[in-house]
Formats: C-alpha cells, structure tokens, sequence
C-alpha cells in the first residue's frame, strides 16, 4: 500500500485469451495534402487530422491495437468549404448572439441545408477514393468526425460531431464523410463553441476513416475513477456488441472498478443488458435483444479487466494524464478504437509529494468564504503571508499549493502528529461541519496511517500555540475584557501607519518590493498578536455553555452573542445605514440614485440638496472602508473606492424603508436583549450547589464573550488595509505598462505572481506577454471547474455528507448556526455588485465575506453553500439575529430567486416550499 503516485508497475499485456495474429492489415497509400493514414500522424498532427485522428496515429505509431485507417485532412474540408461560399456561411454564425436558442437552430437549419447541396471536391473524392482501394474495398469502415478542438486536454467536445458505422462502398463511403463535415455545423455544435469560447472560424473538421471491428464485447475505460476522481482506480464499463450504444446511453453495461497499485477488481457491477447493437451485412446497424442467461451475465473476467486496465495504465503513462478510452474485443483480440483526456476531472494539487505517502488537501478559499479561482499575483501573496512551514525570506509556504486556480493547503503534515489528529478535525467541525466528516473518514483509513514522511514535530506546534494559548488564558481570566477592541484596534491602526510610512519612503522603483517584504513579516511580526484576542472569545463561549450548563436556557448564550461593540463588521454594516439615512433625507437625491448608475448618481449628488452631507459622509466612509469589497481576498477584485457599485446598491436596498435611524435602533436592541440574556446567565447560575462560584465564573465568561468575540475579524481587516496599498503600487506600475506597450490592459498584470512583477521591474525588456496570455485562457477554464473542499494526493474527492438525515423528504440538509424559523421570499445572489436585497428576503448565496455583510441589514434569513459555525456568515447573522443554514450544498442550484423557502435555523435544513 505504499505506492502513491500512479505507474504501471506491471507491463500491460493484452488480454490472456488464446492469441490470434490482427486481422486487420495496413496497406500501403499514397499521403496527399487530403489524405494522412494513421501510420504517419500522431499527436503533433493536431491541426491537419483533428483530436481523434491525432490520438489513433498516436496509438498506432506506438504499436498499441488501433484498427488501421486514414485521415481526411482539415484541407479537405477547406476545399468542401470553398466551394460553399464560407464567407457567407461564418458570417451567419457571427449574427448568433449567446445563449439564443433560436437563432442557432435557425442559422443552424440554413447552413445545413446549403452544405447538402455542395458536392464534395473532384480532387478530394478522387484522393478519398484512392486511399479506400489502398485499404480495402471489400471491408466495412466506421466514418467519424474529428474536430481540431475535441479530445483536446480541456475540452472533449464528445458527442458534437457525428460517426457513421459499418459504412460500405465509395458512395455511401463519400455521403458518410460530407456527412460528418456537415456535422460542424449541427445546432449542438454550434451552440458547444459558443458557449466554450471557441471562435466559429478556429474550428477546423477532419473525418477518420477506420477498418470496421465487429466485437462480441465492447465497452470504455476511464483510467482514473470518473465519480470520485480517484486516480488510482480504474473504472470500465462493458457491454456486448458495438460500443455506440453504450456510449449514446442505449444499452446498460457492467461495472468494473480496479486499484491500479495491487491490479485487482475492487467492484463490480453486473447489469442487465436487455439489448447489443449489431452491425447490418449490408451495412448500419440493428438492435438485437438479449437472451435471460447473457443478459445477466458477466461481460469480462476478472483477469481480462484487469489486464485491460493495465493497458490503459500505459496508454494514461504515455500521454502523462488520465484517459478516457474506446475499445472493443472481437474473435478474442482487443482493438482501441479511441483515447481523450478525462476533462471532467478536477487537477490534484501541485508540486506533488516527494514521497508515497497519502496526503490530504483543503480548499482555502472554502475556509475564505470565496471558491472562485485566485489569478496569480493573488495566490503568490496568500502563499506568501502565511508564514508555517515557510522559511525566512521570500519564499512560498510550501504547504500551499495550486489546483485550478485555487489555493490547497497540505493538511497531512498536521493530521500526522498526534495531537494536530485529535484537535484539528474537531476544530474544523466549527468552521465546516461537511468537510471535518470527509476529512474524518479520510484520517481513518489504513493508507492514511501508514506514512513515510516525517510529520510536524509536537516542540514546532508548541512554538506557535503555546505563547497563543499563555495569552488567551491571560486575556480571558486576568485582563479587562472590555479594553480588548481598544486594544486590538489600537494595533491594526499603529501598523497601518508604519506599513504606509514604510511605503511613502521608498523610492518609486522599490515600492513593490517593500510591499512584499511587509505582506512576508506581516504574520509572523504582527498579525499572530491578535489571535489570543480570538482564541479568548471563543473559548469564554464555548466554557459558557458548559459552565452554565441545565441552568442556562440556550437561547440566552446565544443572544449573549449578539449586539457586540466593536466588530469592524459590524461597525462597517452601521455605517452603509447612516449613509442611507443621510441620502433618506433628500427625496431629490434617493431619486437620483435610485435612477442613475453608481458613478453617475455620485457626481451630480453635489448639485442636489442633502448631497452635500451625502458626499461628506460617503468620502469618510470610504477613507475607512474603501479598500473592502466583495471577495476581498482576491487582491484583483475591485475595492468600493475602485468601483462603488455594490456598495449603492446596498444603501439603495436601504432605502426601501423610510424609517431613519432604524439600524442603529434595531442594533440597540440585540444590544439590550444580550444584557438581558446575560443577566439570566449569572441570575441563573447561582442555583444548585457552587453557585455563587459558578456565578462569578459565568459573569466573567460573559465578559470575556461579549468583550473580544468583537475582535475575530481583526486579523483579516488589517491583511485588508495592506493588500489595499499594496493594490495600489500595483496598478500604478499597471498603467505604466500599458503606457509603455508591456501590456494590453492594466488587469493583465494580476495574471504575473508577485515576485515575477518585481522581477520584471528589473527588466525593462522581459516580454511578460505570453505567460499572461496562457494564465488568461487557464483562468477561462478555471472558472468552469467546481472545487471540492478536500482532495487527496490520489485525487480522490471524498463524499461530504451529512450524518443527520432526519429532514423532511425534498429539504436541502445543511448546518445549523443560527437559531429560528423563517419563512419568505428567496433572492438568489451570486454577485453582490449586481444585485440588491430586499427588505425581508432570504438571502441565498454560494458564500459571503465581510463584502457582502451589508446585504445582511435588510435578510430576514441566510442560506449559503459552504461554511460553520465560526464562519463569517454564520457570525453575522448570529450577530443580526436572523436564522440561518450554511453548508447547504448546490443551494444556489437548487434554490431560485422568487420561490418561497422555510429556513430551519434551529434544526439545520432549508425546505423549498413552491415551485416557480
């Protein structure tokens, strides 16, 4: 079980059946500029043969089972479309706009029809004629189209274009193959490029023409586990006759599942084939259905799906990635018909382990609150700020790592030593409940125990937690709770003078540089100082619900949560209501910027009356909060002083009441209600025996909850302020390269780690172009992939799932971390810049930061994808007193704008009462 890192230890053999010479023989042809056999392609041939003729020359060239055949070249088709008038016909597609349906299918129909009655080329039926006399016109062949953008590394375009099997002679040989070129332009295809950001124009048609096999069994092999992207499983599916059916979904087909580091059959499935497609003797294909005994049974032996999935091993080992393959048996011998890249699977977190150990990773941006792909410069500096494991200087944290465009963090050092597997876990039970029970299952396994690699020593964690943990003690039994906000404050605003100080005093060409020298010693020099304030916090609420206990009524500990002085948050959230109240105040000015775009509204509000005091108290808010936005960790992302669009929306959602100066009151409350809860708690305490001890205690855990749980978002308000300035620096050089032609736009620098935009200030002539052009179209496809919140070194996305399940039938299960009922209106929010909330609805998100946390003043409710019970959701809304469920999985899918939806805050599930 050592083996990690996937290899065929074994040379794949074909499968143990009595051996028979191939049948099928190539015969020599004459390459022209239409015709390319498959003996003389391979991968490079990309362009002239397509994705399916480039992977069968491959296959070939390296001597693999591949049925011999030809290419018709792109050239072919470049003439079949001369001849129809291509201007006219991309010209149509250009009229399409995206997403329109109709107008697909309608230019669709028309290219279709003017493509049937252009004939195929004299000199390109002659060469076609030519290459199929060379092979053999006694055989049948299949005929299929190749695509120059399909069975690409990130897009397969499978299904797009069409096949014609058991094709036989030269006319139905030619109507097969304009058949196939017609086949670009099929309403799917055409809507597939479209949406995948293929120009019309870039996508060229090849047509593979292949020996017919007629196999007794065929089927697909996936060498990495398509369900759980485990990429040391092998998955086959199987069935009898032609592999069409199975692969359009026609027939059933067993199940064959192998580890690939013992070779052997981990699962199988058997199902019941009612039906095989069979080749027509005259050529097509029929059904044939099935008899009782060969319906139920086994269509491979063990050994033959093992040695199979041994040859896909070497197959997946040549093209350095896993492959989905065609193949098919027929008289005892296997054929590989097909190879593509698996596009659907999700990328394992590079550099790799060093060694074969099994390493376990989780998403960053789920324990952010932000799942959408970081560009460059944005995870170089997150690799950069945190310091475990990251020796001094410059260097990346080397625990964190990439996939997709997102940030993973290497948890396996951690979980190795014995306390980091007792606490971790239950720790992460606070911050996302779905990922603590994956990651617990993950732990457990034999795999998982059985390392070689060194893990994080007990002296190193105690380097870190025990001056954290001397001080939490200190604050949370002999400090005065109530100065910690002043405090903590206090500090962020002393560095944030000296950070600016320290910047203002370098010289231009240095700036950057001291930029990133303050983002490497920032958390180690001083954010690590507010964590104790946090630590306290929690710690006082967590004693509290113990020391209190029976006497207590829960209710009370969590009202005791709320109404808190002092959370930058929530300090921000008060603010946006004052800036409301003040445009409230003129109705000239909330039509103006009720009727206005954001820039706009604000320009003429000087002429306005009221806009005055609007403007004055929107610049001081935007002096202390302007470096916030949404999905703020993502130094890219635009801050309200950049683009004050979603902050107006929110003061516009304000606007929907006329009561002034309700915020403030409604924050009041939340504030009298938890002194009232806490006199409850000590009231309450004193009963039983010990009870004034325990009333001391308890009024003292008050203290301690209600004086630092203010301080948790602290920390990252201070990385906030410095990621600001540093965005500043950054787009000042951005603008100067733009003037000076290094680049075609200023967000095209976010595409260049940090240190590289410091290197390249060193080199005025380094051409920093085309990196930025390939990160730009890795981004593009990034943006498709969904990231999981674990993933192992194998791969492998382990299942999340809740354990409780006593939820009605329909109900989306999720965490609770809200207390209450509510019942209203969904409003579905994916980007808070476009869209306001209402007063009363229920806001439902894939995740928030402290960027959304304005949208929460007019929620009755939240409901959001990821996050627990210290998330920052989940703070807020305990904070506002509204219900809340988070973890709700895919409730953005599940969930739409308009529909009415009970939120279960008490018992953790979300209930969709009406469709729309």
């Amino acid at each position: 079980m050592a083996r990690r890192h996937l290899r065929a230890d074994k040379q794949p053999v074909l499968l143990p059946l009595p051996g028979k010479k191939n049948r099928l023989k190539f015969r020599g042809m004459t390459t022209t500029p239409y015709i390319l056999p498959f003996s003389q392609s391979g991968t490079a041939d990309l362009p002239v043969v397509g994705g399916k003729g480039a992977n069968l020359g491959e296959m070939a060239r390296t001597g693999l089972p591949v049925p011999p055949g030809f290419c018709l070249t792109t050239a072919a088709f470049a003439a079949f479309l001369t001849g129809a008038d291509a201007a006219w016909l991309y010209g149509r597609l250009d009229q399409i706009q995206a997403g329109d349906l109709a107008a697909a299918r309608q230019v669709g129909q028309e290219i279709r029809a003017h493509l049937q009655q252009t004939a195929v080329p004299d000199t390109v039926a002659a060469a076609v004629r030519a290459a199929w006399q060379a092979q053999g016109v006694t055989h049948a062949y299949a005929v299929r189209s190749s695509a120059t953008a399909e069975d690409l590394p990130d897009a397969s375009f499978a299904g797009q274009q069409d096949t014609y099997l058991n094709v036989r002679g030269e006319t139905d040989l030619l109507t097969a193959v304009k058949k196939c070129w017609i086949s670009l332009f099929t309403d799917r295809a055409i809507l597939y490029r479209m949406q995948n950001g293929f120009n019309h124009r870039d996508v060229s048609l090849a047509v593979v023409v292949q020996q017919m096999v007629f196999p007794d069994v065929s089927g697909i092999l996936f060498t990495a586990d398509p369900v759980t992207n485990h990429r040391g499983i092998a998955s086959i599916d199987a069935s009898y006759g032609l592999g069409e059916a199975l692969v359009s979904g026609l027939v059933s087909a067993d199940l064959y599942k192998i580890d690939k580091r013992s070779w052997q059959v981990v699962e199988t499935q058997i199902a019941d084939k009612q039906l095989a497609i069979r080749p027509s003797p005259d050529g097509g294909t029929f059904q044939e259905a099935l008899a009782e005994p060969q319906r139920q049974a086994s269509v491979l032996t063990d050994q033959q799906a093992v040695a199979l999935a041994q040859l896909g091993a070497s197959i997946e080992a040549h093209y350095g990635r896993p492959q989905d393959i065609e193949w098919a048996m027929a008289d005892e011998q296997l054929y590989l018909l097909q190879t593509r890249p698996i596009t659907s699977l999700f990328p394992v977190p590079e550099p790799l382990p060093a060694d074969d150990d099994l390493h376990v990773y989780f998403s960053f941006g789920h324990g952010q609150m932000m799942t959408d792909p970081l560009p460059a410069l944005s995870a170089s500096i997150w690799r950069l700020i945190l310091p475990f494991g990251r020796p001094a200087g410059l260097a990346y944290n080397p625990y964190m790592l990439m996939a997709a465009g997102r940030l993973y963090v290497d948890l396996a050092p951690l979980l190795h030593n014995h306390l980091g597997h007792r606490m971790f876990p239950k720790a992460m039970t606070l911050a996302d409940p779905l990922t603590a029970a994956a990651l617990q299952r993950v732990i457990s396994r034999t795999e998982f125990k059985q390392r070689a690699a060194p893990a994080v020593k007990i002296y190193q964690l105690a380097q870190i937690l025990l001056p954290v943990l001397w001080q939490t003690l200190l604050l949370l039994w002999r400090q005065q709770p109530e100065t910690g906000v002043t405090a903590a404050s206090g500090f962020i605003e002393a560095y944030d003078a000296q950070a600016q100080q320290q910047l203002a005093a370098a010289p231009d060409h240095l700036r950057l540089q001291t930029a990133q020298h303050l983002i490497s010693r920032v958390f180690p020099d001083y954010a690590m100082r507010l964590p104790p304030y946090i630590a306290a916090g929690i710690m006082a609420r967590v004693l509290l619900e113990r020391v209190a206990g029976h006497h207590a009524d829960p209710a009370d500990i969590t009202a005791v949560q709320r109404g808190l002085s002092g959370n930058v948050t929530t300090d921000m959230d008060l603010r946006v209501g004052d800036l409301a109240d003040a445009a409230r105040r003129s109705p000239e000015l909330v039509y103006c910027l009720l009727t206005h775009d954001p820039q706009t509204a604000l320009d003429t509000a000087v002429t306005l009356p009221g806009g005055a005091e609007f403007l004055a108290a929107w610049q001081s808010f935007i002096h202390e909060y302007g470096m916030r936005g949404p999905s703020e960790i993502d130094i890219s992302r635009p801050r309200w002083r950049d683009d004050p669009a979603s902050l107006i929306q929110v003061v516009i959602g304000n606007l929907q009441t006329d009561e002034i100066g309700g915020h403030r009151r409604h924050h009041q409350q939340l504030v009298a209600e938890a002194e009232a809860a806490a006199a409850r708690l000590i009231q309450g305490a004193q009963r039983g025996i010990g009870g004034r001890i325990r009333m001391a205690v308890v009024r003292r855990l008050v203290r301690a909850a209600r004086g630092y749980l203010p301080i948790r978002e602290h920390p990252k308000f201070m990385l906030i302020r410095l990621l600001g300035h540093t965005r500043q620096i950054i787009l000042e050089i951005a603008d100067q390269w733009v003037a000076d032609g290094r680049i075609r736009h200023r967000d095209d620098i976010w595409h260049l780690e940090l240190h590289e935009v410091v290197d390249a200030l060193a080199n005025p002539l380094e051409d920093v172009r085309p990196c930025i052009d390939q990160r730009q179209a890795d981004m593009a496809r990034y943006r498709q992939m969904r990231p999981p919140r674990l993933i192992t070194s194998d791969g492998e996305i382990p299942p999340t799932q809740y354990a409780n399940v006593n939820i009605p039938p329909g109900a989306l299960p999720g965490s609770p971390v809200s207390a209450g009922v509510i019942e209203g209106l969904a409003h579905v929010i994916l980007d808070p810049t476009k869209e306001a909330l209402q007063k009363g609805e229920i806001l439902v998100a894939p995740f928030t930061d402290p960027g959304w946390t304005p949208l929460f003043i007019n929620a009755a409710g939240l409901v959001l994808e990821v996050g627990g019970l210290m998330t920052h959701g989940s703070v807020v809304a305990r904070e506002y007193g509204i219900p809340a469920v988070v973890g709700v999985v895919d409730a953005t899918s599940h969930i739409r704008t308009g529909q009415r939806i009970r939120v279960q805050g008490d018992l953790g599930y979300v209930e969709v009462l009406n469709e729309i």
